[in-house]
């Protein structure tokens, strides 16, 4: 039986069309070597926030009940 060298995920929305291919391994090692500064002051300016209680974590119960709400108003 031949089995497929690297299972898809079958959830994936290809935005290819719109966005044209996805970044290699390299071109996001690439990106994010380019963006370091700018990437490590955000999370610096969301740490300082989520202490100073300006943010909350994020309750994935919740964020489900979202989705799900949303998905029963759409019909599905």
């Amino acid at each position: 039986m031949n089995k497929p060298a690297k299972p898809q995920a079958d959830d994936v929305d290809d935005l290819s069309d719109i966005h044209g291919p996805m970044p290699t391994d390299a071109e996001w090692d690439a990106w994010a070597e380019q963006n370091r500064d700018e990437i490590n002051e955000s999370l610096r300016r969301a740490r300082q926030e989520f202490a100073e209680g300006k943010s909350v974590a994020w309750d994935p119960e919740a964020i489900m009940d979202e989705v799900r709400e949303q998905l029963r108003r759409e019909g599905r």
